[in-house]
């Protein structure tokens, strides 16, 4: 009995360890983190309302609460897709600002019942699978709205949402790992009770030493109900503490039990510690570069152009009317001056826009300067700082991108143009080029740029995230 009050002191001086390192270090920490996880998630929120994918939810004022609730996540009709994520996100960020206004980051008051509920609402939204075949609900038409801020023109939201994903993925896991470790205290502290209550107080640990771990579990469940009435019968626990006293490895599950609870333990512990790859400059400039190939795609699309428009303008008839389109000579500029149609990505709906061919063939060979990877790489190398060389490879690529783009867009239209007319007038369509193959891979031009991009981005925001909370010296390169 001597050696079990011993352990027990020890056990209880390894809580009162943990629990001080919980609230001056883990829960503290957590609290800010909440802080960031909030604003991260505001930052998608309002860029969903600003883009209209979203509605707000008009009621979200009247909302009362008295304790975290997790938003439901039921499937979600087409046609109701924007306002019903809507409300379940603006409730989602009504939880935050209850967490970060009015929880209270101590052991005492972060419950097992409280770390159940913030951990069912942090993995509400799968931050680390945004995908449309997600298994969530709200993740799914999530990552489906998503999409089409990716897909569209505006670099600057690609980029805020690619962030915070980034810091609400990377946030959420060391939150999660945190309240793991307050559930590991309060779990101990439970067993500990039962230790003291019933173990030390009554005849069962002798039992225990002669009997079965199935009959010992049953003394203890029996004993529990008359010295414990309110508290919880936890089996899975009650099996640790048997384990931990009456087993052939009982000693070393001690060690261990005490080893766990030091401050240095859950560092100690992890096995594969969190590996932070640097940002490497060489992947913008890989993405700057594929931007550039797109440069013979756009010379050979605007000679197609060019060459199918002076097929259109031929003079056709008989020969007195081929003579009197010379005599006359018909005002081509004017035919050069057209509508095409087109449909906006983003918005989803068709539009129309006015087309002067030769504005637009200047233009557009304006931007073949602009894709010189010669011009790129004399640029890029006079600049000295890294900082610099990061902003001017995100603006180049950013502003191409968004060139390449508007080109793709309005190529599209003038090439159905082309069609139709040649449809119209009977002009045989074997005499003209579509542009179907440059379009598209000026379009997987875009696509790779982004994506380098996007790792790029994201390499960087998770490596400044990490670094800010104290770990960056765990980075690989």
């Amino acid at each position: 009995m001597k050696k079990i009050k011993v352990f027990q002191e020890e056990l209880t001086a390894a809580l009162e360890q943990q629990k001080e390192f919980l609230e001056t270090e883990i829960l503290p920490k957590s609290r800010d983190l909440f802080k960031t996880y909030h604003s991260a998630f505001n930052a998608v929120f309002m860029l969903l309302l600003k883009k209209a994918l979203i509605k707000d939810d008009p009621y979200k004022h009247e909302y009362k609460i008295s304790e975290i609730t997790v938003p439901p996540n039921t499937q979600i009709i087409e046609t109701e897709k924007a306002s019903q994520l809507g409300i379940r996100l603006s409730f989602y960020l009504t939880q935050l600002d209850y967490i970060n206004s009015y929880y209270s980051y101590t052991t005492q008051f972060i419950t097992l019942k409280r770390i159940k509920l913030i951990t069912d609402l942090l993995n509400y939204i799968d931050w680390d699978m945004i995908a449309e075949t997600s298994a969530s609900p709200a993740t799914r038409v999530l990552a489906g709205f998503l999409i089409k801020i990716r897909q569209g023109t505006d670099q600057i939201a690609v980029s805020v949402i690619n962030t915070s994903i980034n810091q609400l993925s990377s946030i959420r896991k060391i939150l999660i790992e945190n309240l793991q470790l307050v559930k590991n205290f309060h779990d101990e502290t439970y067993k500990l009770m039962v230790r003291e209550k019933i173990l030390l107080q009554s005849s069962i640990h002798k039992y225990g030493l002669e009997n079965s771990a199935e009959n010992t579990l049953s003394a203890i469940k029996k004993k529990f109900t008359e010295v414990l009435p309110g508290e919880i019968f936890r089996q899975d626990l009650i099996n640790e503490l048997i384990a931990e006293e009456f087993s052939a490895e009982a000693e070393e599950l001690k060690d261990d039990l005490l080893a766990a609870l030091t401050p240095e333990a859950p560092e100690k512990k992890k096995e594969n510690p969190v590996k932070i790859k640097k940002p490497l400059l060489n992947i913008l400039v890989n993405a700057a570069l594929t931007i550039c190939t797109s440069y013979a795609q756009i010379r050979s699309a605007l000679e197609k152009i060019e060459n199918n428009f002076q097929i259109l303008e031929e003079p056709r008839g008989s020969a007195f009317i081929k003579w009197l389109y010379k005599v006359l000579k018909a005002d081509k500029k004017r035919t050069r001056i057209f509508e095409i149609e087109f449909i906006d990505d983003l918005a989803g709906i068709k539009k129309t826009e006015k087309i002067d061919l030769p504005v637009f063939i200047k233009k557009h060979l304006s931007l073949l300067a602009g894709l010189s990877s010669a011009k790129l790489k004399s640029e890029f190398s006079v600049l000295e700082s890294a900082e610099k060389k990061e902003d001017y490879l995100l603006v180049f690529i950013g502003e191409q991108s968004t060139a390449l783009k508007s080109f793709i867009l309005q190529g599209q239209g003038i090439d159905r143009y082309i069609k139709k007319r040649a449809k119209d007038e009977n002009i045989s369509s074997a005499h003209l080029k579509g542009i179907l193959l440059e379009i598209n891979a000026i379009k997987n031009c875009i696509i790779k740029a982004q994506q380098l991009s996007q790792e790029y981005i994201s390499d960087k925001e998770e490596y400044n995230q990490f670094k800010s909370l104290g770990i960056a010296d765990k980075s690989v390169d």
